[in-house]
């Protein structure tokens, strides 16, 4: 029994640790909405565009890299802000304060319209000038 553990199952545990960033992104509406994850202190993590009913992992990677630069601040990446915005330019929700291994529901987060208003149409205009072909 001992060796189906350390064989099958530590694999699996170790990978999981608690350097790994990871979130659940699920896409709970009809609409293809594009979730954007910033980190606590504003920066870009990543922007992915999920269909309706689909969920996606997003992952960072939180191992430190021996890399110290004088004068830098220690600054924490978690909690999470994602920011769900709708096709036609307003944002969905947004959920705020989301901890690594949460899952994000579009439509449970609490800021946010929770109605995206449908594209706006391009008008064809006429031309600003006719070009005629002389035969």
């Amino acid at each position: 029994m001992m060796k189906f553990f350390f064989l099958f199952l530590l694999p699996f545990l170790v990978q999981g640790g608690p350097n790994d960033g990871s979130i659940l992104l699920h896409n709970d509406t009809t609409m293809i909405l594009t979730a954007v994850v910033q980190a606590s202190d504003g920066s870009f993590l990543g922007q992915f565009s999920i269909q309706p009913g689909q969920q996606r992992n997003f992952i960072t990677n939180m191992y430190n890299t021996h890399y110290e630069v004088p004068g830098t601040p220690n600054i924490s990446l978690t909690p999470y802000t994602v920011t769900w915005q709708c096709p036609s330019e307003g944002i969905f929700s947004l959920c705020t304060n989301v901890s690594p291994g949460a899952y994000v529901k579009a439509t449970i987060c609490e800021k946010g319209t929770h109605f995206c208003a449908p594209k706006k149409k391009i008008e064809k205009k006429a031309p600003a000038s006719h070009l005629q072909k002389v035969q």
